[in-house]
């Protein structure tokens, strides 16, 4: 996945994001992490979070799948 790309969440249904910035800990390990910005907020995943939070957050690869918007 790259800069860009649109994502849905792997844990909640209807989550969905763009990834605005990667980084690599290891060019050899699936080490990447994934700074995405939700679109929608999920109302289960919503509540979880205080009320300050700012609908982004780093996630690794298995938190996220591309989003099919064929």
């Amino acid at each position: 996945m790259k800069v860009g790309d649109l994502i849905k969440s792997s844990a909640f249904e209807g989550q969905h994001g763009v990834i605005i910035e990667t980084e690599s800990h290891s060019p050899y390990l699936d080490a990447s992490w994934y700074h995405v910005v939700w679109l929608k907020l999920n109302r289960h995943y919503a509540l979880s979070h205080n009320k300050d939070w700012t609908r982004h957050e780093w996630c690794r690869a298995h938190e996220i799948e591309p989003r099919d918007i064929s």
